[in-house]
């Protein structure tokens, strides 16, 4: 447990309305209660991360709306989220899902009771690992690390995930609120109910919320340890591979060096990162890299990460260098 971060934004409503600053564990907490303040009968979005008072460098309203855009101060969660959605197939998700936390079960000394699974709403599940396991704690790249760390995790129990969620302000649904175009609430299952009952029992009962207690904090993990601290020299490994892509810059077009750093306006965005990722092409930029360079500007520009994968496929592709 940790009080060095805790304040984190609340949407309420779709996720293209305003982020207002709050205390994140009090925000999770009345989700989890199903209390009235948190109108679980409207859409709600939580940040996906907690952060300190660095943040409020980004109130614009007096509200405590926030401007979150290129934000890149310290950040860090209690849980490491996997968010697991099989191209809407609720029987493929599921069967994903339950891969993965046996995988998580088996490997950590944690007990199924402190683990966090819940059925979207939608077509997916969100599975939380305590991050007590792993002794992570608050930095700049934390984000980053937990990617690693859950992809890592996700190839070796041969899950598929979605990652827009380790970007450091990209909105995460939060638990029990009503998904907008379904109807049905983003519900808790216990890793019983995850192994044991059907997929469309689940999202039948999704129909409902359920209040629910938060689980205990487990203590570290050896492996887990191990696993953390592995994904941090990875990570390390690849900023510094893109800094020494960085020394000759001279080669990209003014535009790309731009969107990279500050993103684009709606209108722009779309054409701007499908030219960025034609132009990273073009000087033989690997995919894997173009996406990384390219994703977190695109998401605090406003795009949604589907459109964002395709624009950059797509640039990737005029560019030069589909592979």
């Amino acid at each position: 447990m940790t009080n060095a971060m805790p304040l984190g934004y609340r949407i309420v409503g779709p996720c293209s309305r305003e982020r207002r600053l709050v205390d994140y564990d009090r925000a999770f907490a009345a989700y989890a209660d199903c209390d009235d303040l948190a109108q679980i009968e409207r859409e709600g979005f939580l940040s996906p991360f907690q952060y300190d008072d660095a943040i409020r460098s980004r109130v614009v309203r007096p509200d405590g709306t926030l401007d979150v855009r290129g934000f890149t101060g310290p950040h860090w969660s209690r849980y490491l989220w996997a968010d697991i959605d099989d191209d809407g197939n609720i029987d493929r998700a599921t069967a994903s899902a339950r891969r993965l936390v046996a995988w998580v079960l088996e490997r950590y000394q944690v007990d199924e009771s402190e683990l966090l699974a819940f059925f979207s709403g939608s077509k997916g599940f969100h599975v939380g690992i305590p991050t007590s396991l792993f002794a992570a704690e608050p930095s700049d790249m934390f984000g980053r690390v937990a990617r690693q760390v859950a992809e890592d995790i996700a190839l070796k129990a041969a899950v598929r995930l979605d990652t827009a969620i380790y970007h450091i302000v990209q909105p995460l649904r939060a638990p029990n609120s009503r998904h907008g175009k379904t109807g049905r609430h983003k519900r808790l299952l216990t890793v019983d109910e995850l192994m044991q009952v059907r997929p469309a029992a689940i999202v039948e009962r999704s129909a409902e919320p359920l209040a629910f207690d938060l689980p205990e904090t487990p203590a570290a993990d050896e492996r887990a340890v191990a696993d953390w601290q592995s994904a941090c020299e990875q990570t390390n490994r690849k900023t510094e591979a893109v800094r020494s892509r960085d020394t000759d810059r001279t080669e990209l077009n003014l535009a790309t060096l731009e969107f990279i750093r500050d993103g684009a306006d709606e209108g722009d965005r779309h054409r701007l990162l499908y030219s960025a990722a034609a132009n990273l092409a073009e000087l033989g930029c690997p995919p894997r890299l173009a996406h990384a360079l390219l994703t977190e500007s695109a998401l605090d520009s406003g795009l949604p990460p589907a459109d964002i994968r395709r624009a950059i496929e797509n640039g990737i592709k005029k560019g030069g260098n589909p592979e």
